[in-house]
């Protein structure tokens, strides 16, 4: 019986490659999958918007970028597909410039790159925060139009334990803002030291690590400008109660956290070219304009402690700034789960003055 039941298997393998052998290799049909998933310039600012429904890419770059030999140094594509002209091929993108893609059963997709060239002065995109969007799959709103957004804030960690703590909030008809709300987030949270949630929005990307919540944050974006300063538009009410990620009340008033640092990225450490900070308890009831001056190259040795880069290193005035960090928080000391429950701040419009 056990040699029979052998045979049969053997027949049976044999039968399978015979069969599969014959079997045409294109039988499932090739890919027809001809999409630009990411695409990147050297010198870029920002986040690359791609539109599907026109194959169009638009992106920006720095004011002193060659944009008449410029190449993608990164190009993301459907698996199997092909692009023309590839990547690491210098283009004059003065003009739009066609990137055609072919899928792998050889159909064509042809998507326009427009680059444009920021100039010196240059603000940050949806700086009055008017434009909103739902996440894929979330109950929440985050800034910016979609995905590419140079905003983000900390709404992704919170709701795994309460409400968002970053909303749209019309101010007056027609106008919208940020509102940034410390939340309480309970017993369940303080078990891990981490009750409480200031609300928090920054330059830069926030992806979600639940073993360590602090290193979710991807502070920065690309950025050349040199800003002399920048003005806030903004309301701020301090919560009454303070607590800390334990639940313990102290004895401490909540206060706004509003600061903008101007890094060089380029070499193997990151180095400050330039501070400006705004660190206020003050209750604020009616939005109102505040000027924040930027100071270049190392910041006065009697300057608030939390001033200073964490690896102490300061570039010159005169370096190049290759990235800036904006960032806005309802409690200062969030980052150590404190904070005053429902302290309140309201972002209205951000400009940066040169």
């Amino acid at each position: 019986m056990k040699k029979i039941s052998i045979r049969i298997s053997l027949l049976f393998l044999a039968f399978s490659i015979l069969t599969f052998s014959c079997i045409d290799e294109n039988f499932f049909g090739k890919s027809s999958l001809k999409q630009i998933r990411y695409f990147t310039v050297s010198g870029q600012l920002g986040n690359t918007q791609i539109i599907e429904d026109s194959l169009l890419i638009r992106l920006s770059v720095g004011s002193k970028v060659d944009i008449t030999q410029l190449a993608a140094d990164s190009i993301g594509l459907s698996s199997y597909a092909k692009v023309t002209p590839a990547q690491g091929e210098a283009q004059d993108f003065s003009s739009p410039v066609t990137y055609q893609v072919q899928a792998e059963d050889g159909s064509l997709a042809s998507y326009q790159v427009i680059v444009t060239k920021q100039s010196e002065n240059q603000q940050l995109e949806n700086s009055e925060f008017e434009d909103w969007y739902t996440p894929a799959g979330k109950n929440y709103e985050e800034p910016g139009k979609d995905a590419n957004s140079i905003w983000a804030s900390g709404n992704a960690g919170v709701v795994t334990l309460g409400d968002a703590n970053v909303e749209k909030f019309e101010v007056a008809p027609g106008d919208f803002s940020a509102r940034l709300i410390t939340r309480d987030l309970g017993p369940l949270a303080q078990l891990v030291g981490q009750r409480m949630a200031a609300g928090s929005m920054f330059t830069g990307k926030f992806v979600l690590d639940i073993s360590n919540p602090l290193n979710s944050t991807q502070f920065g974006i690309a950025f050349t400008g040199k800003p002399k300063s920048f003005t806030i538009n903004y309301s701020y009410s301090p919560g009454e109660v303070y607590r800390n990620g334990k639940g313990q009340v102290l004895e401490k008033e909540d206060q706004a956290d509003i600061y903008l640092l101007l890094e060089n990225r380029s070499g193997s450490e990151i180095k400050r070219i330039g501070t400006a900070w705004l660190r206020s308890g003050e209750s604020i009831a009616e939005l109102k304009d505040v000027t924040v001056p930027v100071i270049y190259g190392p910041i006065p040795p009697d300057s608030p402690s939390f001033w200073f880069p964490a690896n102490g290193q300061f570039g010159s005035a005169n370096e190049e700034v290759t990235h800036l960090t904006l960032v806005f928080a309802s409690s200062a000391e969030g980052a150590n789960f404190e904070g005053g429950v429902n302290s309140t701040l309201i972002i209205n419009s951000v400009k940066l003055n040169y």
